[in-house]
């Protein structure tokens, strides 16, 4: 797929910034939910955010860094913000109300409004590690993302279809060990 061209983000903003504003009452307070200051959904908040800022009156735009998908759709639902980033799949489970992936009922204060990009799911290993299969990562201590993190759900779908019974637990550090 091609990557997303910044002509093409700054419409999708845009659009986000007109469907926002129609919407907006004066003094309106905008807690723009995104995840760790080091992703991706961070840098696309705070552009999100000077746009509010700049082109709704009377608003008052934060950006709050958060544990990104899971944590942003949860804060949602408790009306601790008004628009999130989130990957399409953690959605689809906040939705459903899967327990298992963080959501402990359903979530039905949610409305999606775009996508934003392409999301890809990478599983890279060191060259001299011997890994070169799904398979070889049984065994291993695996980074997937921060705990209930949409890239740790990701990690799980992928690791749960190349197997069809996957047993993981966290590590102190954060990884997954599978056996």
């Amino acid at each position: 797929m091609p990557a997303l061209r910044p002509n093409v983000l700054a419409v999708v903003l845009a659009a986000l910034t007109i469907a926002l504003a129609t919407q907006t009452r004066a003094e309106e307070f905008i807690n723009v939910l995104t995840g760790g200051t080091s992703g991706v959904y961070y840098p696309l908040g705070v552009a999100l955010s000077e746009i509010y800022g700049k082109d709704i009156q009377g608003a008052h735009v934060q950006v709050q860094a958060t544990k990104a998908s899971v944590d942003n759709l949860n804060l949602l639902q408790q009306g601790k913000g008004e628009i999130a980033f989130t990957l399409g799949d953690s959605l689809e489970l906040a939705w459903q109300g899967n327990a298992d992936a963080g959501f402990p009922a359903k979530l039905d204060k949610l409305r999606g409004i775009a996508a934003i990009y392409p999301n890809y799911v990478q599983i890279v290993a060191a060259k001299d590690s011997g890994i070169q299969t799904l398979a070889d990562l049984k065994g291993k201590s695996l980074s997937v993302g921060a705990p209930k993190s949409g890239t740790e759900l990701n990690s799980r779908a992928i690791l749960a279809a190349a197997w069809a019974a996957t047993s993981w637990s966290r590590c102190s550090n954060n990884s997954l060990v599978i056996w």
